[in-house]
């Protein structure tokens, strides 16, 4: 019933931005017509050119879609493994933990806590691994690696609670676990299909052009989380 629910809101979400992406063409194609500023329409020859030559690219490309793909690689280890339930049943204190389940409870909070330490250590080597050529935060492998970073250190815990507690027997589940978020929230991605699609259309009709580019981005990304909705109901299929 849960992924139910989600799948039935991601759909929503589907169905709310095509709509509005049919909207978008349209008054793109009013805007032209009416020479409105330097509005370029979606319906004309050029921009349907457009929309065939650049909507596998505006997709395929969005740093979103790795994003994403990345994180549910770790969180699907993360909610196989069983700890994410575990660590919801030692937070409620309503259900106890079998010793078996609090050792690699345990084992794994303390795996996580020893990688996020050498992590943050590694950044004051001097061997200037993370930061940019000027020593900076903006555009540095840090920066755009962290993501991936995170999602290894969620797979690490998800491992160690796995492998200790007997969730995880072969290295096959942990592929298992890496693909099982992805194939539960597989409409999270026709969802990011739309969206993608509708800003970058937006980008191209020039509509917005006089909206502040931090107002569209912020849009952008709350559109994007929104997809993302109710992923936190899922449960460890253990």
């Amino acid at each position: 019933w849960r992924k139910m629910k989600s799948n039935r809101f991601s759909s929503t979400l589907s169905i709310v931005f095509f709509l509005l992406t049919l909207a978008l063409a349209l008054f793109s194609w009013i805007g032209s017509i009416y020479g409105l500023g330097e509005v370029q329409s979606l319906l004309s020859a050029e921009g349907i050119r457009w929309v065939l030559g650049h909507v596998v690219e505006n997709y395929v490309q969005s740093p979103v879609l790795g994003i994403v793909l990345i994180l549910f690689m770790g969180m699907g280890i993360v909610l196989r493994s069983g700890l994410y339930d575990a660590v919801k049943r030692f937070a409620s204190r309503n259900k106890l933990l079998s010793r078996k389940e609090r050792r690699a409870l345990t084992l794994a909070v303390g795996v996580l806590l020893l990688y996020f330490a050498m992590l943050v250590m590694s950044m004051f080597l001097p061997w200037n691994l993370y930061w940019n050529i000027t020593g900076g935060w903006l555009h540095s492998p840090f920066s755009k690696g962290l993501v991936y970073l995170l999602s290894i250190g969620m797979g690490l815990g998800g491992m160690v609670y796995g492998y200790v507690s007997d969730t995880f027997r072969r290295l096959s589940d942990v592929v298992e676990g890496m693909s099982s978020l992805i194939a539960e929230r597989s409409f999270t991605f026709v969802s990011l299909f739309f969206i993608i699609q509708f800003f970058s259309s937006l980008e191209y009709t020039r509509l917005a052009m006089n909206v502040d580019d931090s107002i569209l981005r912020g849009l952008y990304v709350v559109s994007c989380v929104f997809s993302l909705f109710r992923f936190d109901s899922l449960r460890a299929r253990v």
